[in-house]
């Protein structure tokens, strides 16, 4: 990795991502590491505040879970540049606060997730700069990193069942193993509603709006237990 002033480059292939997060962690950089894929990853006083990539959903969309704030001023505020936006739609809202945590972390989680498959991608970190949410949200490098490379074990074991995101799945006949009944999760239903033996998994992910981890990995469950059958085209 080279320095030339607040500026630090280098490539993936060198420095794999949790390495390098784990390096500015220890640094306690404030400022900004952008990837090559335009991925981008926000750093205050070493701890990660906002992490996006070129997947991830518009940042109003997801903080308009507060459900206080209009997505649409949501979306003005972040373009007004204050650096605040996160914590003025707490102080909206304080019982919003719990909410709000868990949307980002999974926005963020979501795309790290994507950053820890290794790859030879090449980053830039600048120091200084600071995204329009601000740092509300922040959390520790070392939590995040363990997550997403726990997230990227399980998605291998997701692969070997399902490969791609175009398998279409269908509900079996009946309950496995002679089983009378089995409840539901609210997430298990939206997804089974949708398994009609003609929607694909790629579908169910778009019309929920939900990230293909949380997708994948739920029907990975059901697949397990014998209650979902693949569709051979």
């Amino acid at each position: 990795m080279e320095t030339e002033g607040v500026s630090v480059t280098g490539s993936l292939s060198e420095l794999p991502l949790g390495r390098l997060l784990e390096q500015l962690a220890q640094e306690q950089r404030s400022g900004v590491l952008r990837v090559s894929n335009g991925s981008e990853v926000w750093f205050e006083a070493g701890e990660i505040y906002l992490a996006t990539n070129a997947a991830s959903p518009p940042l109003e969309s997801v903080l308009y879970g507060n459900g206080t704030t209009p997505e649409a001023e949501i979306a003005t505020m972040l373009e007004s540049g204050s650096n605040t936006v996160g914590a003025d739609l707490v102080a909206a809202d304080p019982d919003s606060l719990a909410v709000l945590n868990r949307l980002v972390h999974e926005f963020n989680l979501t795309a790290l997730f994507e950053l820890v498959v290794p790859s030879s991608h090449t980053f830039e970190f600048e120091d200084g700069l600071r995204h329009p949410v601000g740092s509300q949200f922040a959390e520790p490098v070392d939590q995040l990193v363990a997550q997403a490379e726990r997230r990227l074990e399980i998605w291998k074991q997701i692969a070997t069942r399902i490969p791609s995101v175009d398998v279409v799945f269908k509900l079996t006949s009946g309950l496995p193993d002679g089983n009378e009944e089995r409840v539901v999760t609210s997430d298990e239903w939206r997804y089974l509603s949708m398994l009609d033996g003609h929607t694909s998994v790629s579908s169910v992910i778009t019309r929920t709006g939900e990230s293909a981890f949380r997708v994948c990995s739920s029907l990975y469950r059901l697949l397990l237990e014998g209650l979902l059958e693949e569709v051979q085209s």
